[in-house]
């Protein structure tokens, strides 16, 4: 996005929004970042940026950002989407993670599930099956059978794409271990809110605290359990060497005492993780074959349940 703050700055101006001042912060996920008047932060995108709507819902809750303004304007005749929000002071949990200690790790953690805890107290009367975008939206039925058919759908996907004899091989074992362990997913405490891509990009820091939690685009409404999709596999494939996210998951587990007490949930978490390395296949391709492949025979090799196990030790 080739504007200079000026451009960007008039433009707010002709629509009542007054800037005395505007720093640029990031450009993450097509998206560019600015921070307002040293209180506020401006998200500018080409894309819809929907997740406002459903962060309006939940803006009782403590570490969700207020929304000030929302909308599309014209800069230099070129048009974008804008959110204004609360400006977080603080640092993203997985830029900070390497200088933290462990106490200060397992410490985020009991935060963490503080905040899960409150927001998975609100509650739909639909699933939304999928991860990150729902494949099956608005989904009457049963937490197992809204699984069913999304298995289903990423078969059908899966089967157009040209893969190698060995990456079916793993696949078709993803699929077995799926359908053998389906019957896990019967338990279900109801549709709650979620936030659907909780991982430690979305989660802002400053001095040990977390001060909130953003980007609420893909929030959905699923099984709590399906939130811990996302920190368990940062956690064991971590995107950066270095980054050892054990003690702040051990921290949200052991103070989740709702995860721990739902019938074989560390099968219920390798279910989503294989969904979760399926449907990234079907995204991605044969770019992303191998990567995909070794996680889907790390998840079968039982991974969760070991980590877990020396948890409850």
């Amino acid at each position: 996005m080739n504007k200079n703050t000026n451009q960007i700055i008039k433009a707010f101006k002709n629509l009542g929004i007054t800037i005395n001042t505007m720093v640029f912060q990031q450009a993450y996920n097509a998206c560019h970042y600015y921070l307002l008047n040293e209180t506020q932060m401006l998200k500018l995108s080409k894309s819809s940026l929907d997740g406002h709507k459903k962060q309006t819902t939940i803006q009782s809750l403590p570490l969700v950002p207020r929304i000030y303004a929302s909308g599309q304007i014209d800069i230099s005749k070129e048009q974008y989407h804008y959110l204004i929000t609360d400006y977080l002071q603080g640092t993203d949990l997985w830029e900070i993670l390497p200088n933290l200690a462990n106490e200060q790790k397992y410490q985020i953690g009991k935060e963490i599930a503080k905040f899960l805890t409150e927001l998975h107290q609100t509650k739909g009367e639909t699933y939304d099956i999928g991860h990150y975008i729902p494949t099956i939206g608005n989904y009457k039925g049963t937490w197992k059978n809204g699984h069913l058919e999304y298995i289903e759908s990423l078969k059908k996907d899966l089967a157009e794409i040209p893969l190698e004899l060995e990456s079916k091989t793993v696949i078709s074992k993803a699929f077995d271990y799926i359908k053998q362990n389906i019957h896990t997913l019967d338990y279900q405490m109801g549709a709650r809110r979620l936030h659907n891509d909780f991982h430690p990009k979305n989660i802002i820091v400053n001095e040990g605290d977390i001060t909130g939690i953003i980007d609420w685009e893909c929030s959905q409404f699923g099984e709590p359990d399906f939130e811990l999709a996302h920190l368990f596999h940062w956690c064991i494939y971590p995107t950066t060497p270095g980054h050892d996210l054990k003690m702040v998951l051990k921290g949200v587990v052991e103070y989740l005492p709702a995860f721990l007490n739902i019938p074989h949930i560390e099968k219920r978490l390798t279910i989503y993780q294989l969904e979760h390395e399926l449907n990234q296949l079907i995204w991605h391709g044969k770019n992303q074959e191998e990567e995909r492949i070794n996680r889907l025979n790390g998840w079968l090799d039982g991974q969760i349940n070991d980590l877990m196990k020396k948890w409850l030790q």
